[in-house]
């Protein structure tokens, strides 16, 4: 595939490195782990099964495959080739295929593809925040969407509560590196710029046609996703802090302070 955005070449070639390793990382991480069935609870609860899904960035496809799993039809799409392959062997070693396809496709490069139409425009853990300007991706989905389809979308925002805490350690950098809307990444001896998007800006890219639906934070009192030793070195302190998470996640203002922030629009 030719990537038409020169800026995402460096990320392709990142999670091509990845890709090997990527499956074991999330699935020996039991924060990630809840992190996701947490997603998940929320689009069940907003959409029907048979439902067809757009996954943006879809990695390895492991929301893919649960969600074909569970009774709705998926498309994924993806510009690391090395992500797709895994996820495409998931498909068929599942025997999925009825429900579930991938290709290799940029999210800003779908306003032209021929793939149908779908319910629900979904993209989990930060896939989205490798695009500079988020109406790129609004303008090639919006026209792949049903009418009355719904955006869930899980993006990092500019402002994570569990990192800000660490200036109490003399953690500056860490700690503030969201601050500006933006920052780099290193990633398998890569350096690649993410950008983060409040809920907001996520609906104002959607354009007048799209109404802010639901609002709810992922990992405000629990560690980021990428700390996983928190959980295992400490699991009776986790599991406090996940209740404690999972009251604060839905309101005001812990709701834009997660490591990550689900934002859920609904066409008008």
């Amino acid at each position: 595939m030719k990537i038409t955005n020169p800026a995402f070449e460096t990320v392709a070639e990142a999670y091509d490195r990845n890709a090997d390793k990527y499956d074991e990382f999330i699935e020996n991480n039991p924060n990630l782990m809840r992190m996701r069935q947490r997603v998940y609870r929320f689009v069940t609860a907003r959409l029907p099964k048979g439902s067809r899904i757009l996954d943006l960035a879809c990695g390895t496809g492991t929301d893919a495959v649960w969600f074909a799993q569970n009774g709705y039809s998926v498309f994924g799409v993806d510009i690391s080739g090395e992500m797709l392959e895994r996820a495409k062997q998931k498909a068929k070693s599942l025997n999925l295929q009825d429900r579930l396809s991938f290709e290799q496709l940029s999210y800003t490069d779908l306003k032209n593809a021929d793939i149908g139409q779908f319910d629900l425009t979904f993209s989990n853990f930060g896939g989205l925040n490798c695009v500079s300007d988020m109406k790129l991706v609004a303008e090639n989905v919006r026209p792949l969407m049903k009418s009355g389809g719904r955006v869930i979308w899980a993006l990092m925002p500019p402002f994570c509560l569990w990192e800000a805490a660490m200036l109490l350690r003399g953690k500056v950098k860490l700690a503030t590196r969201r601050f500006s809307g933006k920052s780099t990444v290193f990633k398998e001896g890569l350096n690649y710029p993410v950008y983060y998007y409040t809920p907001r800006q996520v609906e104002t890219a959607w354009g007048r046609d799209y109404h802010l639906e639901a609002v709810e934070a992922l990992s405000v009192i629990t560690p980021p996703a990428t700390n996983k030793d928190f959980a295992l070195k400490r699991p009776r302190m986790f599991e406090t802090l996940s209740k404690l998470d999972d009251i604060f996640a839905p309101h005001f203002p812990f709701k834009y302070w997660g490591d990550f922030t689900i934002v859920s629009l609904v066409n008008k």
